[in-house]
């Protein structure tokens, strides 16, 4: 039975918090002397010997795509801030449920999200003062990036039911993405390449998926302007495998004290 009581888990999380601030601290400069350096290389002539102007834009899709990794891949890193076993032991030990000790560890990609986002809005200052500095036309990234963003904008009176399933679609692949790495983050025995194993499992299951579904894997989700029913069924199964994921993730969270030699069982 799962219980959850907002009193404990303010407790789990100041004690997950004031117990990893070492490990958010390292994070963080990680983060920001890769996204200074990202910054710094496709802003400055060493990118483009034009200016520092056109290179921008291409800054501009690492960031969405360092983005998309960061979120998609988050869950991996539950348990990056524990040094060995006995670090888990004193997580088991704390006085709240299980499920409140699995979220508090689950929300670990949510502060180290916050983190890249601090990160890249101190990158973005740094990158604009040294252009600034060497005569450069310095800009902002993240401004830049907000002005292509509007070209995006969805006008509500043009959606049809087509694009509004398509987009359902890419949704829901990027949750079961999100689940994916969530349960390799609990099965896998090593925190820090659970990573690296989870992304090997995805693409056997796509291998898979490309044998047993050639034509849903060629793009053919559209005919006479209309989706395929294989869309709708390809929701359903993801869907649920995303719910069941992180359903195994959290069994197999409360059975972490029982640690075998590759994979917690």
């Amino acid at each position: 039975m799962i219980q959850f009581n907002i009193h404990r888990f303010r407790k789990v999380a100041r004690w997950s918090l004031t117990n990893d601030k070492s490990f958010y601290m390292r994070m963080f400069l990680q983060m920001f002397v890769v996204l200074t350096l990202t910054f710094l290389f496709f802003t400055t002539s060493f990118y483009w010997l034009k200016g520092a102007d056109t290179g921008y834009k291409p800054c501009c899709v690492v960031v969405v795509m360092m983005l998309f990794l960061q979120i998609a891949m988050g869950p991996s890193m539950m348990f990056y801030s524990m040094k060995g076993k006995y670090d888990k032991q004193a997580l088991l030990l704390l006085p709240a449920s299980n499920f409140e000790k699995y979220l508090m560890r689950y929300a670990t990609w949510i502060v180290l999200f916050g983190l890249w986002l601090i990160g890249c809005f101190g990158a973005d200052l740094v990158q604009y003062v040294i252009n600034w500095l060497i005569g450069n036309n310095p800009q902002f990234v993240i401004g830049i990036l907000a002005s292509h963003m509007k070209t995006f904008s969805i006008n509500w009176e043009c959606v049809d039911s087509v694009k509004v399933n398509i987009f359902s679609m890419v949704i829901i692949t990027f949750v079961w993405f999100h689940s994916c790495f969530a349960l390799g983050a609990t099965f896998f025995r090593s925190a820090k390449y659970s990573w690296i194993l989870t992304i090997l499992v995805l693409i056997f299951l796509s291998m898979v998926q490309t044998w047993l579904f050639p034509n849903f894997s060629s793009g053919e989700i559209m005919k006479d302007g209309h989706v395929t029913p294989e869309l709708y069924i390809s929701d359903a199964v993801y869907g649920i495998w995303a719910i069941l994921n992180y359903w195994l993730s959290y069994k197999l969270f409360c059975r972490t004290q029982n640690i075998g030699k590759f994979v917690n069982l």
